[in-house]
């Protein structure tokens, strides 16, 4: 009999599914119509094997139907999160990441270590990894602190518009490393879609919808 436990019932293309499916089917009917006509009278083919095929055609084209039906659902969805996340644009967004594009505008880092802690180090690297900015003496207590940066390296110069990582590092009195949670707060410039979900864009970055925390509108003199 035709094998369909290798269709795929999980995927997220329905169509070949189907076209699978039928691609099977007509084998199992071509091959069941073969055997009933070449049958032994006298002793002809067991129907429960048939019935068996029967019921598992049935039950892969339920499966398959039911995606169909949530790729819909998701593809609605998508639709109507990029078309809410238009109004995200223009509007400061605070997001749970520590990289961020730099686009002239100072940057708002936020840190929260997980206790308090002995020592804190924070500092900016640019996209090749290069540290332009180390900050002195920040905050160390267990709670969020937030630094801005003013887009300055260490030298007081101004650096050039790209994607930017703050890097925070904190120990406790016994030398070990302690957890910290990071944010950016960025302006957000435009939004995105495709097949893994919707996404804002702070410059060239792509923020997935799902860490942002809060949206604010930019200060006045923005």
């Amino acid at each position: 009999m035709t094998d369909v436990s290798g269709i795929n019932t999980s995927g997220s293309s329905s169509a070949a599914s189907y076209t699978k499916l039928a691609e099977n089917m007509d084998m199992f009917l071509t091959l069941l119509t073969t055997q009933l006509k070449n049958q032994d009278p006298l002793d002809p083919m067991d129907n429960a094997e048939m019935t068996n095929q029967l019921v598992q055609f049935a039950n892969v084209e339920q499966q398959i139907s039911q995606n169909h039906n949530l790729e819909q659902m998701i593809t609605l969805l998508n639709a109507q999160s990029a078309a809410s996340s238009v109004n995200y644009i223009g509007k400061n967004i605070q997001y749970t990441d520590s990289t961020t594009t730099y686009q002239g505008d100072p940057v708002t880092f936020g840190y929260t270590p997980d206790k308090g802690a002995d020592t804190v180090t924070l500092k900016v690297v640019d996209a090749a990894g290069k540290t332009v900015r180390t900050f002195d003496k920040p905050e160390t207590s267990a709670q969020r602190h937030t630094v801005t940066w003013d887009g300055l390296d260490d030298d007081g110069n101004a650096v050039a518009e790209g994607q930017y990582t703050f890097v925070v590092s904190a120990k406790g009195a016994d030398d070990k490393a302690i957890k910290v949670a990071t944010d950016i707060t960025g302006r957000a410039t435009g939004s995105a879609i495709d097949s893994s979900g919707s996404y804002i864009l702070v410059g060239d970055l792509a923020v997935d919808v799902t860490k942002i925390v809060a949206v604010k509108e930019p200060p006045a003199s923005s």
